[in-house]
Formats: C-alpha cells, structure tokens, sequence
C-alpha cells in the first residue's frame, strides 16, 4: 500500500481525534515542565491554565524570548529567513495585544512583575524567494506564564499562525495575544471538589429511584469538532509532502462535510 494510500485510512481518527496530536509535533510539553495538560483552544491553539489561577493584585512583567528552538529539525533557508524577518516584531506584538485584551486588570511591564511570560518560537515555514511562488507562511511559538518568585507553572500556550504573506504574521500574533489577554483577565475555575467554606454542609441527597423498564438510554452528544485544527493538520501533512494535491483537496473537503453536519 502506497505511504498515502495508508494515510486516508487514518483521517477519520485525524477529523476526530484532534486534541492528542500536539501540533503535528510542533507542541514539546517538556519545555513547559510536567503541571500542563494542554487542551485545544479556537482562540489559543492549545492551552493550559493552572485551577483556580487569579492575576487580580498581581503584575506580569514581559521576558526576553528564548532563542528559536526549531523543534522538528532546522528548515530551509527560505524558512530561517522567513523567521528573522518576523521574530523582531513578536515581543512588541506581545505587548500592545496583551494589554489590549487585559485591559488594565492586571499591570504589564518589561521591568518589573511578580508574574513572568516567556515566549519562544518553535517551527517557521517560509515562501520561496521567488515572486512567482504560491503557498503560505507558518510560523508556531510557545508562550508560558510562571510565578516569578517560586517558578511555579502558571499557564503555558501553544500555537500555529498561518497567513498567505510574511508581513501578516505580527498582525496575526498580536490580535492572538489580545485572545490571551482576555483569557487572563478573567479568574479560571477551582478545582473539582475543592472544599466551600461557606454556608452549612448540604443535607445528603436521597437515593436515586431506578428508571422505568420502559426509560431509553439518552443518546451520547457528537464529539467536539474544530474544523480549524483539522485544516491545520491536513495542509502539515501537506507541507511534509506526505499527501498530493489531489489528496489534499479531498481531505478538506471531508473535513468541511464533517463540520458542517455537526452543526
């Protein structure tokens, strides 16, 4: 059987399966340490906030980003090019989408902050240096967010920003960080089962009264589908030269077909 031929019989677990996949590789939970367990976001891509975690009375102070960590293996020219043209504009981007997206709840400085966010790029895929050549640009980065005096894992992020240009990217980048900004704002859930400390302990429930023979099971709700990420993962296998054009097209649209019968 042909490697692509072999590759269709594995896109209904792709098209359902989305959340195990980590970016077609992209996505190195080690950087972030063992605390995260990453799950896909529209908005993020992927990511993770620590139960119960709230920046209200706290600042976030905006680290240096770390040195390209090119994860699936150093790329061709044109994507290290693709890379220096861009990187330089990230850390502002960072700055202005963030505060845009917080705004004002919590402080944002490059000086100083009890809360530090570190970024880094992992992976760029650039265009050919030619005028004539199609295709897009990709480019994917961690962000993670950690207590500044203990080094405690606060958040960590994960994403990969497509565009049909190179000078698109920032722009991408920041309205992302805005998404982020947004999601800080506002305090994340407690834990499950953590203990309330007011009012008196409920009375126990009585015991459940079986269901009639006649009762039908319920049936199970269809799966969560992120058409976006499945998009994401179709043109990756593209881009590695695992799929045709032909095959391609045709797993995007099974793809859109999906999507649109979940709705």
């Amino acid at each position: 059987m042909r490697p692509s031929a072999a590759l269709l019989l594995l896109v209904p677990a792709l098209l359902s399966a989305q959340a195990g996949g980590l970016d077609a590789g992209r996505l190195d939970p080690a950087w972030f340490g063992p605390g995260a367990a990453f799950q896909p976001s529209k908005a993020l891509g992927f990511q993770w906030l620590k139960p119960g975690l709230d920046l209200r009375g706290r600042a976030v102070q905006l680290g240096s980003w770390e040195a390209p960590a090119w994860v699936l293996g150093k790329r061709d020219l044109k994507d290290q090019t693709f890379l220096t043209r861009v990187e330089g504009a990230f850390p502002a981007a960072l700055d202005r989408g963030l505060r845009r997206g917080l705004k004002g709840s919590v402080p944002v400085s490059t000086a100083s902050g009890d809360v530090h966010l570190v970024g880094r790029i992992v992976d760029a895929i650039g265009q050919a240096d030619d005028y004539m050549a199609a295709g897009r640009v990709a480019l994917s980065f961690d962000l993670k967010l950690v207590d500044g005096k203990t080094g405690e894992l606060l958040g960590a992020f994960h994403d990969t920003l497509e565009s049909g240009a190179p000078d698109y990217i920032p722009g991408r980048f920041e309205l992302w960080s805005e998404d982020l900004g947004r999601l800080l704002a506002v305090p994340a859930a407690p834990k499950e089962g953590a203990k309330r400390v007011q009012g008196p302990a409920p009375a126990p429930a009585p015991p459940a009264l079986p269901a009639p023979a006649t009762a039908k099971p319920v049936p199970a709700a269809n799966p969560a589908f992120d058409l976006k990420d499945a998009l994401s993962r179709i043109e990756g296998l593209r881009r590695d030269g695992l799929l045709s054009d032909e095959e391609y097209q045709a797993l995007r649209k099974k793809a859109e077909e999906k999507a649109g019968s979940l709705r």
